[in-house]
């Protein structure tokens, strides 16, 4: 077998984590929601091609699983699905009645959460930002053990300070025993009284919302003069407010993102989050 990413999926690294390398039956692999990461759960072309590779190659690269241990350290009956979703669909459609080549992990739910985010995010088909983004957020909301900071960026493919921000945010909902809803565009809402006016909307929907939106915002700048982006930049400002265009930026880029120099009226506008070491509390 391959070790690294090829065409026939996404190949775990193996040097990182506690793996053995076994063929499964794929009855023998439970698909656990916890470990689910994507908005929209298969990608039809990405199995057709993955399908055809391995009616080509004869197999695919392992599937990332985990052997469960429960709170006390002792191994369940369950081998849960890390990452591989679009390869098992492939072998399904191929060659459904034949073995799976899996990468089995060893080790607690934290190792699981973590090998399983940073295989997603790594992979051919990677996790969008607003996925990688919940990915992230799911990292710092585990219980027991805080993952530090520089593990869940590396995970995620997140920046150190996003992530900084989402634990001092996860401190602050704590206090307040506020629950999470698991998507952080919700949760790093300052005004939970105005979060919870919004209407709850389905991820079709807002990803419906977001085209549709766009497609007006193409129309109407469409004829701007972009070769001086300082006007056009200041012009959206100045349409929409400071304050909105400061939100929106903070979603879309976060500090880590932001360009250091801030020569721009927006950035110089921005306030940066404080920076916790990997060590520090809460």
């Amino acid at each position: 077998m391959q070790n690294s990413t090829t065409p026939s999926g996404a190949q775990p690294d193996m040097s990182q984590t506690r793996t053995t390398l076994r063929m499964l039956q794929p009855r023998e692999i439970t698909s656990d929601p916890e470990f689910l990461f994507r908005q929209i759960a298969t990608d039809k072309g990405h199995v057709r091609g993955l399908t055809q590779t391995l009616r080509n190659l004869g197999e695919l690269d392992p599937v990332l699983v985990w052997q469960e241990v429960d709170v006390t350290g002792q191994t369940t009956d369950r081998i849960v699905l890390l990452d591989g979703h679009h390869r098992l669909a492939a072998y399904a459609t191929a060659k459904p009645r034949e073995s799976v080549p899996a990468a089995i992990l060893q080790g607690d739910r934290s190792v699981a959460m973590l090998a399983a985010v940073k295989a997603n995010s790594r992979e051919r088909l990677p996790l969008s930002k607003s996925e990688r983004m919940d990915a992230a957020w799911r990292l710092v909301r585990l219980p027991g053990e805080r993952l530090k900071v520089r593990e869940i960026a590396g995970a995620s493919g997140v920046g150190p300070r996003s992530v900084d921000n989402m634990r001092q945010r996860w401190k602050m909902m704590v206090a307040a025993e506020n629950e999470a809803t698991g998507q952080w565009w919700r949760d790093r809402q300052d005004d939970l009284l105005e979060r919870e006016d919004r209407p709850d909307i389905s991820d079709a929907v807002r990803r419906a919302q977001i085209e549709k939106i766009a497609t007006r915002i193409r129309e109407a700048l469409g004829k701007m003069p972009w070769q001086n982006e300082e006007i056009a930049a200041e012009a959206i400002q100045f349409a929409v407010g400071a304050i909105k265009l400061r939100s929106m930026a903070e979603w879309l880029y976060f500090a880590d993102e932001l360009d250091d120099n801030k020569n721009g009226s927006l950035g110089s506008n921005l306030k940066e989050p404080d920076t916790a070491t990997d060590d520090s509390d809460f």
